[in-house]
């Protein structure tokens, strides 16, 4: 079954206790709980194109369109029941090739969804792990592929591939019937001939939904940047009132595991408790994000200067920071962050380059006012 819903730019209210972005809210009230979390793909990485390895043993901001066609049952309706007696579960596989599948684009999207497909959607099943073969006795009723182009097969049901920023997968090279997930309209439009499905991506979605992160008056003013090989951001070190850190991933670790306790054991983190957390299963790697984000007074994204990311990505970056409900303050590079943050009216916002967006120093001094960053918060 395939729903359609018009999404619209998220409004938080900081003194509601209605604070899901609307299109969640939409779908909570109307989709199966699966969609929702469907929603909820995270990601911070990037690597090369990479294509199916046949070797791989097996193992057991303009108003978008959104087609959830993942959990479009192909082979069977809810409610079919099998020879048990029992509701035949709705059968996903969430996949990539065997390197990628080390990276955080995959552990984002699959191991982090499947936490929250078995705690809130029973009726589904969703494996992890290496594709079968075509002749394997298997079958999928959906197969999401996450940053590779996969083969296909029968048994994988409905197909998708998560292109994340693996930019070399373009349209010719993609199967007529795969259909594509994708950050942006400016990415979809790279898939002329096939399905797309908008989807911002987010580290993880978990019931810190109800809580609105407290601003207060600081000084200095508290401004970070948690990025794996950005560029930092040009604050100059004797700007007035402002005290900036960057934690750079690529440096300190991929995994924020890697890195937490030495930003962290200062908050009161010790290993014990980091680990808890993300045995939590509606917890999990994105809370520990949000504690971090939550140190600052307003974190800085940048995006990547490579010539694909500033023109298709890396959207997820900003949106997983605005989950926090951290304020975030976003430097405009690329036609991607440019079509994000005007398609949303987003107020908080730099440039580098020309007059249309204020300089990073006059952002910094208007952010120092507690009521401009709540805008900020609202708005994300």
């Amino acid at each position: 079954r395939n729903i359609i819903f018009q999404t619209k730019p998220p409004i938080m209210n900081a003194s509601s206790n209605d604070n899901f972005p609307r299109v969640v809210r939409k779908l909570k009230l109307f989709a199966p709980p699966i969609i929702v979390f469907l929603l909820a793909f995270i990601a911070l990485s990037s690597s090369p194109l990479e294509v199916f390895d046949e070797a791989a043993p097996y193992e057991i901001g303009d108003e978008a369109q959104l087609r959830v066609g993942l959990v479009s049952r192909q082979t069977k309706t809810k409610g079919e029941v099998s020879e048990a007696g029992d509701e035949e579960k709705y059968k996903i596989l969430c996949s990539s090739t065997r390197t990628m599948m080390t990276w955080g684009s995959y552990l984002a999207r699959c191991d982090t969804f499947k936490r929250w497909v078995d705690q809130c959607a029973p009726s589904v099943e969703l494996t992890l792990g290496n594709l079968p073969r075509a002749a394997d006795p298997v079958q999928y009723d959906a197969t999401m592929y996450v940053k590779a182009i996969p083969p296909v097969q029968e048994n994988l049901g409905k197909t998708f591939i998560d292109v994340v920023d693996s930019f070399g997968i373009r349209d010719g090279r993609v199967p007529e019937e795969v259909e594509i997930i994708t950050q942006n309209q400016l990415q979809s439009s790279l898939f002329p001939n096939h399905e797309t499905h908008i989807i911002e991506h987010w580290y993880n979605c978990d019931p810190s939904d109800t809580y609105i992160h407290e601003i207060k008056e600081s000084n200095p003013l508290k401004a970070g940047a948690v990025c794996n090989a950005c560029p930092r951001p040009d604050i100059p070190e004797d700007f007035p009132d402002v005290d900036f850190s960057m934690i750079d991933e690529e440096k300190e670790g991929t995994h924020v595991s890697h890195w937490f306790l030495k930003f962290m054991a200062s908050e009161g983190w010790d290993e014990d408790k980091m680990n808890d957390l993300l045995a939590e299963n509606e917890y999990g790697t994105g809370m520990l994000y949000y504690h971090v984000f939550r140190t600052f007074d307003v974190i800085i994204v940048t995006p990547k200067e490579t010539r694909d990311k500033l023109r298709y990505g890396s959207i997820q970056r900003i949106v997983s920071v605005m989950k926090s409900t951290v304020p975030v303050l976003v430097e405009v590079q690329g036609a991607a962050f440019e079509h994000f943050v005007d398609g949303y009216e987003y107020p908080c916002v730099y440039s580098k380059e020309g007059d249309k967006y204020p300089s990073l120093e006059e952002a910094l001094d208007k952010l120092k006012d507690v009521s401009a960053r709540k805008k900020c918060q609202e708005v994300g």
